[in-house]
């Protein structure tokens, strides 16, 4: 088992979350927040869907998620111009500062994790493992919302 690959992409998906929610807990961010953060920092002005999909959380999670970012004053939801139902989200001065400390210490993390690996062997692993992910979104349900 510890050589079949779920087992050490779950071992080590899980390290990651810990280190990195260990240091966003000190900023007051609750689990799932600093991911939105982070993707908001490059898609800000984006729709609750795309959010759902770059982050890859199903819709009642990102909605749950983006109510309370929105009461603790991180984002703001501005009604689209072209459809009003479908509102844009963007990121408040404070989550705009929240979100770059979150990049930062995602960063830190990622050295860290890549201490020892040379260069070239982490340019092929992070093909490999762009590969197994659009493998496994393959096997997404059609018409799934993450």
């Amino acid at each position: 088992m510890k050589n079949d690959l779920h087992h050490r992409m779950m071992v080590t998906q899980s390290r990651f979350y810990r280190a990195i929610t260990h240091k966003t807990r000190k900023k007051g961010l609750k689990p799932g927040q600093p991911k939105v953060l982070e993707f908001l920092l490059e898609n800000d002005g984006c729709t609750q869907k795309e959010i759902g999909r770059g982050c890859v959380l199903d819709k009642s999670t990102v909605t749950g998620l983006l109510f309370r970012m929105a009461e603790t004053g991180l984002l703001v939801r501005e009604e689209g111009e072209a459809d009003r139902r479908e509102s844009r989200i963007r990121l408040t001065a404070r989550g705009k500062e929240l979100a770059h400390e979150v990049k930062a210490i995602c960063h830190s993390v990622d050295e860290k994790a890549w201490t020892g690996v040379p260069a070239g062997e982490r340019e092929a692993f992070l093909r490999v493992l762009v590969q197994i992910g659009r493998n496994l979104a393959e096997t997404d349900e059609p018409g799934e919302e993450v």
